[in-house]
C-alpha cells in the first residue's frame, strides 16, 4: 500500500503545480511575434500585464531601438488609450531619395500610450505594424517603461546575455532573420502520378436506400411464400384414423 500512497501524493503535489496560479515575477513585458524577415514589414503586439494587486497601470512607454530606421508605423486604435509617435529625422534621408516623402525622412524612436488602465490581474494588448525591417540579421531591442497609478515606473530594459540568468526585467525583443534559401527556391517539376487504383465503390445515401428496398421485398417475398406454404399444410386433409375395432383387431393379428 506504501507504494500507492507514494504514486498517489506525487500525483497531487503534481496536480497542485499545475493549477497554481502563476507568480507575476513571470508575467513581463513581451512582443509577440518574436522572429522577423529581413526587410519585410509585420505587425507586432506588446503585451502589458499588470503586476501589481493594488496599482493599475496607467502608462505604457515603448522606446525603438536606435539600430533601426523604421519609418512606417501604424497602430490598431486601444479603446481608452490615446497614442503619441514620436520621430527623429533621419541624416541621410536626401541621399536616399526621399526629399519628396516627409513621412520617410523620420524614424519612429517611440510610442506612448496613456489615458486608459489595466487592472490587476490583467493585460492589455498594443498592436503596431512597422517595417521596413532592417536587412541585416540581428535583435531589435524595444525598451519598455511602465507606469503605475501610484507613480512607480518599472523599466523592461534589461539584454538577456548568453550563458547568464534571465534578468529581472528582460526588454522585448525581436530576432530579425533571413528568409530561408530554400524556401524561396523554385519547386522542382513533379514527376506524373501513377495512375491510382480504382478504389472501392462506398454506398452512397441513394445506393443504400436502393439495398434496404431490395432488401425489404425479399423479406416480404419470403414471407408470402412462408405464407402460402403454412395454408397449403392447413388446407391437406389429413389421413383419417382408422376405427378403433380395426385397430384393435390389427393388434390382435399381430400378436
Amino acid at each position: 500500500m506504501k507504494p500507492i500512497r507514494v504514486v498517489a501524493a506525487t500525483l497531487v503535489a503534481g496536480v497542485a503545480v499545475l493549477l497554481a496560479p502563476t507568480s507575476p515575477a513571470w508575467a513581463h513585458v513581451t512582443v509577440s511575434p518574436s522572429v522577423a524577415t529581413t526587410g519585410g514589414y509585420g505587425t507586432f503586439a506588446f503585451k502589458v500585464p499588470d503586476e501589481r494587486a493594488d496599482a493599475k497601470t496607467t502608462r505604457v512607454e515603448v522606446v525603438f531601438p536606435e539600430n533601426a530606421q523604421l519609418t512606417s508605423v501604424s497602430l490598431r486604435p486601444v479603446p481608452g488609450w490615446k497614442a503619441t509617435v514620436a520621430t527623429r529625422q533621419l541624416p541621410n534621408a536626401a541621399s536616399a531619395g526621399h526629399d519628396d516623402d516627409e513621412a520617410a525622412n523620420k524614424a519612429v524612436t517611440g510610442i506612448v500610450w496613456e489615458g486608459g488602465a489595466i487592472k490587476p490581474g490583467e493585460f492589455q494588448l498594443f498592436e503596431v505594424s512597422l517595417g521596413p525591417l532592417p536587412t541585416t540579421p540581428g535583435q531589435l531591442v524595444f525598451k519598455a517603461l511602465q507606469t503605475y497609478s501610484d507613480g512607480e515606473v518599472v523599466r523592461w530594459i534589461d539584454i538577456p546575455e548568453a550563458g547568464a540568468p534571465r534578468p529581472e526585467h528582460p526588454a522585448p525583443m525581436i530576432d530579425v532573420k533571413p528568409v530561408d534559401a530554400q524556401a524561396n527556391a523554385p519547386a522542382a517539376p513533379a514527376a506524373p502520378a501513377a495512375p491510382a487504383a480504382p478504389a472501392e465503390a462506398t454506398p452512397t445515401g441513394d445506393s443504400v436506400a436502393r439495398l434496404l428496398g431490395w432488401a425489404g421485398l425479399a423479406l416480404g417475398a419470403l414471407a408470402l411464400l412462408t405464407a402460402a406454404a403454412t395454408g397449403l399444410r392447413r388446407r391437406t386433409p389429413a389421413p383419417a384414423s382408422a376405427p378403433l375395432a380395426e385397430a384393435d383387431t390389427a393388434a390382435r393379428l399381430s400378436r
